[in-house]
Parts: structure tokens; C-alpha cells; sequence
């Protein structure tokens, strides 16, 4: 006796799939859907109304009340940005400090994660949590001291300064976000291949180092981030126009502008977030796969 299928039921039980029982979406689910999308337009929305600010006239921007849609697209703001104000010049002094200060704290980081994960020495170990501690006190504790350090042995209102500054205080979080990938790797491939006559430094950088690359990649990404949003010291420290980040410079904008030009502050501000955001997209997954080996080992 042959049996009918009825659409939606399984052939066996009779009942619904459990394909059309996975599409029905539970009440807690539900929940945790809406609480993603109020998360997401607290985090996002502010980002996208400076987006739209910095694309629309001065009119519409001033005018009562705000509408959410542009009526009318305009790229004046950025225009002036560059062209009067040259904006141009603090982006180029953002990146050759963001830069150099990234790849310092990189190097030195590796090396003494590195030195720390290998080398179960008491000084090493002394050394690293100090840094530490150091990391973990607030940048204002050490503004003046570190300011008057700097002007007076002359390395005042000088960007190289800046830059060892910025490694300074970014080298214990390099530090210790890239001794658990080194931790993780097997000492035994080391010791393999200084077997093969590989010193060690070689197995350092023909066997370890490669497999930490997501490790230094996700690290090098956060550091640069730091160091491009930094203000405080670079608002100290810095007392030429033309040497300011562009992170500092903006409050410089807001002086000579004044509150009636919103719409070149919301492009200056479009314009100081989008190299992080092209960072962090076309890094995507090694920042993923490097944060997720970082906590599991």
C-alpha cells in the first residue's frame, strides 16, 4: 500500500521537516535580532550622519527640522577642506607618525613576546609586567612630565619625537597581545630546524614568524589605530601648524571656521575615519583569525 507525501511533511513521520522547522524563527531569536539592530544603529547611525552632513549643502545642514535624506549632493565641503585649509598636509604628518610609530612597536614587540614566550628568565619576566603596569596608567597621569622631558632636551614640536613617543606607549600592548601566538607555537619545529644548522634567530624568522602572521597583522592593525586617534600628545607636544596630525588639526579647523561650517567638519571627519576603515576591510581576515588563535591559545 503506496503512501501520499503531503507537502511540508516528512515521508517517514508523517510530521513537518525539519528544514520548515529550522525557518521558523523562536522568540528568542527574535529578540536577539532586534537587540542587534538597536546595538548596530547606535554604533552606525552617528557614523552615517556625519556621512550624509559632509555631502550635502550648508543649507540643509543648518536647516529646521533636520531631514534624514540629502535633498541635493555636493562635494564643496571636501573641495575647501583641501583646497583652502590644506588638510592634505595633516593627513601626510597622521601617516608618517601612525606609520613609523606602528612598525617600531611591531619590531620591539615581536622580539621581546618572543624573548618572553621562549625564555623563562625572572628579568624578562620583570620587565614585562612593568611595561605593563606602565600601559595601564592614563596618558594624562604623564602628560606633563613626559611634556617637560621632551621640551627640555629640544625634542619638542618634532614629529620623530612624536613617533617614539606614540611606541612607547603602544609597545606593552603590542607585547602582550603577541606573546600568546608565540606561547602557541611548538618549540619543536624551532628545534627541528636549528638541527637542519639554522641558528636561532634563522628559525625565528623562517619558522615561527610566518605562522604568527595573522597575530602581527591584527596587532600592526590596532597599534596604527591607536596611533592615528591619538590627540593628546599630539595636541601637547606639537606647537608648529604644519607639523599637527590630522586628528589634532581639526580642532584647529573648528577655531577658524567657527560653529557656522558643520559640513567641512563632518568631511574633515569622513576623511580622518575612512583610511582605518579600508584598513580594517581589506584586513578583514586576518584580523578575524588573528583575534580568534590570540584567545584560544
Amino acid at each position: 500500500m503506496s503512501t501520499v507525501d503531503l507537502p511540508g511533511t516528512s515521508p517517514v513521520t508523517g510530521g513537518t521537516s525539519t528544514t520548515h522547522r529550522q525557518r521558523r524563527l523562536s522568540p528568542v531569536r527574535a529578540a536577539q535580532y532586534v537587540m542587534m539592530a538597536v546595538v548596530l544603529f547606535f554604533a552606525v547611525g552617528p557614523l552615517v550622519w556625519v556621512v550624509i552632513n559632509a555631502i550635502r549643502p550648508e543649507t540643509e545642514i543648518a536647516a529646521y527640522p533636520p531631514k534624514l535624506l540629502p535633498r541635493e549632493l555636493t562635494g564643496e565641503h571636501f573641495a575647501s577642506l583641501f583646497g583652502l585649509y590644506d588638510f592634505g598636509t595633516y593627513l601626510i604628518n597622521s601617516f608618517v607618525v601612525s606609520i613609523v610609530a606602528t612598525v617600531l612597536a611591531l619590531v620591539l614587540g615581536t622580539l621581546a613576546a618572543y624573548a618572553m614566550a621562549r625564555f623563562d628568565l625572572r628579568a624578562i619576566r620583570a620587565v614585562g609586567e612593568l611595561s605593563l603596569v606602565a600601559y595601564l596608567i592614563p596618558p594624562i597621569l604623564v602628560l606633563v612630565p613626559v611634556t617637560q622631558i621632551l621640551f627640555g632636551s629640544g625634542l619638542g614640536d618634532n614629529r620623530a619625537a612624536l613617533a617614539v613617543l606614540y611606541t612607547a606607549t603602544l609597545l606593552p600592548f603590542a607585547l602582550w597581545i603577541l606573546r600568546p601566538y608565540f606561547s602557541g607555537i611548538a618549540v619543536d619545529i624551532e628545534e627541528a630546524a636549528m638541527i637542519d644548522q639554522c641558528t636561532r634567530f634563522g628559525a625565528f624568522l623562517r619558522v615561527v614568524l610566518p605562522q604568527a602572521v595573522p597575530g602581527l597583522v591584527s596587532t600592526g592593525i590596532f597599534t596604527f589605530n591607536a596611533a592615528w586617534s591619538e590627540y593628546l600628545f599630539a595636541s601637547t607636544v606639537m606647537t608648529t601648524t604644519s607639523k599637527l596630525p590630522a586628528n589634532a588639526a581639526i580642532f584647529l579647523l573648528m577655531g577658524q571656521m567657527g560653529t557656522g561650517s558643520w559640513g567641512l567638519l563632518m568631511a574633515a571627519a569622513v576623511t580622518l575615519v575612512t583610511p582605518v576603515v579600508v584598513l580594517f576591510i581589506f584586513a578583514q581576515r586576518w584580523l578575524i583569525s588573528g583575534i580568534g588563535d590570540g584567545a584560544v591559545k
